[in-house]
């Protein structure tokens, strides 16, 4: 289980490699639902790696041993973990492959090579590109990097809600 805890140790591990993205209000929007309450919006589109998957790629980067650098980084995606994962290795300047799905936009393979990843297509579905990940993981003793059931990534992506409460507040 992801604690508090962890999140804040996340947001301290990571502030040097991302950005405090702005919090702002919609205003004038109106909601019939909910006419009194504001409604804001974290815009973590100005996220170094466009969103807030770097975050938790970053934190779980920070969490590995010099070894466990140096073999590298594995993951599948649909294009933002795999930014985030990229972002994270030219960062360690460590060597990082992404498995993608034969249905990924191309200009997501060349925004994830232009951060130094290794692209890899496999399979007509995400399923099929994780496998695979997963296969070249075990095979070459790479660390794979999960994009959403890994405590240490979930923890990263947490510090969007630490920041929405220090901003709101």
């Amino acid at each position: 289980m992801i604690t508090l805890q962890d999140i804040r140790a996340a947001q301290n591990r990571i502030a040097p490699y991302v950005r405090k993205t702005p919090l702002v209000e919609a205003a004038p929007v109106k909601s019939v639902v909910l006419p009194d309450a504001a409604i804001y919006l974290k815009l973590e589109c100005m996220q170094i790696s466009g969103s807030f998957k770097a975050r938790g790629a970053v934190n779980k980067m920070r969490l590995l041993s010099s070894d466990q650098l140096q073999r590298g980084l594995v993951t599948a995606s649909g294009g933002n973990h795999g930014l985030g994962v990229a972002y994270a290795g030219w960062l360690a300047k460590i060597p990082v492959t992404i498995f993608l799905s034969h249905n990924t936009p191309l200009i997501k393979a060349q925004k994830l090579e232009s951060w130094g990843a290794k692209v890899i297509f496999e399979g007509a579905v995400w399923d099929d590109a994780n496998r695979a990940a997963l296969a070249v993981a075990e095979r070459d003793g790479l660390t794979y990097v999960h994009p959403f059931a890994d405590p240490a990534v979930i923890a990263g992506q947490g510090t969007v809600a630490l920041e929405i409460f220090e901003q709101i507040a």
